[in-house]
């Protein structure tokens, strides 16, 4: 598959920018001392206040296209952690995961 938000893509970016993959992890493990399960999409916001308003001068775009990256490459990295975001795998997908078939049938 094609397109700007690939795994190949990812990695690339996070090895341009390991410091947004801390701030994520830093961020969801304050979240898991209260939550057995929460947003992968917050945590990301969180990471964005950060860059863009916190540090004031940052240049840090950060893509809401990655979201569902760092939150497997988490779970991945923490599996004590796994579950702690929902994961969802759509169609066409950037994943290495197959697609997931829901109990009526449908893709989710």
């Amino acid at each position: 598959m094609n397109g700007k938000w690939t795994k190949e893509n990812f990695e690339k970016h996070h090895a341009k920018n390991p410091q947004i993959y801390r701030m994520f992890c830093h961020y969801t493990f304050k979240a898991a001392e209260v939550r057995k399960y929460y947003s992968a999409k917050s945590v990301f916001h969180r990471v964005r206040w950060e860059t863009q308003i916190v540090e004031r001068n940052s240049d840090y775009k950060i893509d809401d296209g990655w979201i569902s990256h760092y939150a497997r490459k988490f779970m991945q990295d923490f599996p004590q952690h796994e579950g702690f975001f929902e994961l969802r795998v759509r169609r066409n997908t950037y994943h290495d995961e197959p697609n997931l078939i829901s109990a009526q049938g449908k893709f989710i």
